[in-house]
């Protein structure tokens, strides 16, 4: 029955007449995201994500762990390559984003856990015109709520990797003073995890659909892969600190 009203609500959504327009694309996207364990209750963030034609970030941060492990608290700054509409999918835009995030675990002693993430974003995109960049840069608030849900099933297809599902929602609202070409945004990813050590493979599928400034529906669409690498500055194979994709995006 849930499954009936998801797909109904999804149908009613993209076929609203109030939208003056759809835009459908279908995209890849890549990501490499390591976190490494200096402390009980600290570790480093570093990562990078790639959308061919559409985005590049290099991110970085230091998180706090409580001892329970149900809270997460990072902060850090990322630097992002983007396209413009005469660049021809180069992306040679630069953005400047100070941001701040915090994850919330719910207990969970079974092999489904859920996680809620809020994140914030300062977002310096530099100024173009019609033909090219031009000096100063725009700034934008982003808003993102971000719920995750993992099953994990243990080795029951290898006893040589641990095999996981995650799905997750996340809406992003973006407010601000400079122009805001996408003001709400939700994705939408359903992930494979394949788990050796502190190496993780995760190939999946993503949604992405928002609304535009001038009324359109826009939907991206397309295969995901992220790998992630969480290890301990002493011990490379271990890290005893809750860390998961859903976190990281």
């Amino acid at each position: 029955m849930k499954a009936r009203v998801l797909i109904f609500s999804l149908f009613i959504l993209f076929s609203r007449p109030s939208f003056a327009q759809k835009e459908l694309a279908t995209e890849s996207w890549w990501g490499l995201m390591t976190s490494g364990q200096v402390a009980p209750r600290w570790s480093l963030w570093l990562d990078v994500h790639h959308v061919p034609q559409l985005f590049v970030i290099y991110r970085s941060g230091i998180t706090y762990h409580t001892s329970d492990k149900k809270v997460a608290l990072t902060a850090g700054y990322a630097y992002l390559g983007l396209t413009t509409p005469f660049s021809e999918g180069k992306l040679i835009r630069p953005e400047h984003r100070p941001w701040g995030q915090a994850v919330y675990r719910l207990p969970s002693k079974g092999p489904l856990s859920a996680s809620f993430r809020f994140r914030y974003d300062l977002r310096f995109r530099q100024k173009f015109n019609l033909t090219e960049l031009t000096d100063g840069f725009f700034l934008n608030y982003r808003y993102r709520f971000n719920m995750s849900l993992r099953y994990n099933w243990g080795n029951r297809l290898s006893r040589h990797f641990n095999f996981s599902n995650t799905l997750f929602n996340e809406s992003l609202i973006t407010t601000g003073p400079g122009p805001n070409p996408l003001p709400f945004e939700h994705r939408v990813f359903f992930l494979f995890g394949f788990q050796k050590k502190a190496v993780t493979f995760s190939p999946g599928y993503h949604v992405r659909f928002g609304t535009t400034n001038f009324g359109n529906l826009r939907i991206n669409h397309g295969f995901v892969l992220w790998v992630n690498w969480n290890y301990n500055f002493k011990n490379s194979k271990k890290h005893s600190l809750k860390e998961f994709p859903a976190d990281r995006i």
